[in-house]
């Protein structure tokens, strides 16, 4: 009877811990990791500054290198969200990625002529590493 009541109790418990309702919000809400990785809701000047931060801690910017480095990223950031609102539709994805291709090339030019040598390699280093580690959290696809 005892093992019934502490069954019972228990799953009571349970239940009402599940049961918990979700926060009223009008929006759809993602996982805290997703947002984070991909920006959503901030505006490019604090994408900026974010990045601005990371980089300030990665590459050891200095002073006069943290405004040049913001100023560009800032742009870079203006011109993303530009072309997301110029190409809205999935359609249009290859459009928006070539153009935003072209744009990051040129923003990595502009990133070479403030960074030193030891800056900029570390940086692209950065990149491939990114780059590789894609959507999947790090696994690399097996080829075959």
């Amino acid at each position: 009877m005892k093992n019934s009541l502490l069954l019972l109790a228990a799953l009571a418990f349970a239940t009402a811990s599940f049961a918990q309702t979700a926060p009223a919000t009008t929006t759809t809400q993602l996982p805290t990791h997703r947002v984070h990785r991909m920006g959503h809701n901030k505006t490019p000047e604090q994408r900026a500054d974010t990045r601005t931060t990371v980089l300030t801690k990665k590459l050891s910017l200095t002073a006069a290198q943290q405004p040049q480095v913001h100023q560009i990223l800032l742009a870079q950031a203006q011109e993303g969200q530009a072309l997301k609102a110029k190409y809205p539709a999935k359609e249009q994805r290859k459009a928006r990625h070539e153009e935003m291709k072209a744009g990051r090339a040129k923003y990595q030019q502009q990133l070479q002529g403030v960074l030193n040598a030891d800056q900029y390699g570390r940086l692209t280093a950065m990149q491939k590493e990114h780059h590789h580690k894609g959507e999947h959290g790090g696994k690399i696809k097996a080829k075959g």
